[in-house]
């Protein structure tokens, strides 16, 4: 899932909204990136997606921790995760701001088999 939408923001000019997704399976040790999410997450997709232990190396290192606990929180507890994280800055350009939000997915005995993350940044 990637695709651009536009927003109307209070100044009424649109900006595109892209929108994105990416998804851990636990049960099968797989991880699976929308193309979107490498343009996001500004990673080439030749060296394919991050484990969920690596993804915090791309973000500023003060959105780290908030990451980990957002993550820890929705595979021990089953909890929804939302939250922004920033990607660091590559070169001399800022950081990128990108909203996660998602959810776990629970198998038939309630432990958490997989991780659905939405990221939408614009």
């Amino acid at each position: 899932m990637s695709h651009a939408s536009t927003t109307a923001p209070a100044g009424g000019r649109t900006s595109p909204v892209m929108v994105a997704a990416a998804e851990w399976d636990l049960t099968a040790d797989t991880v699976h990136w929308s193309p979107g999410a490498y343009r996001m997450l500004e990673r080439e997709p030749t060296l394919g997606p991050l484990t969920l232990d690596q993804l915090p190396s791309l973000l500023v290192p003060q959105d780290r921790p908030a990451l980990c606990r957002m993550v820890t929180e929705a595979l021990v507890h089953g909890r929804s995760l939302d939250g922004v994280i920033r990607i660091g800055p590559r070169d001399d350009e800022a950081a990128s701001a990108v909203h996660c939000s998602g959810r776990p997915v629970l198998g038939p005995d309630g432990h958490v088999v997989s991780l659905r993350i939405v990221l939408q940044a614009g």
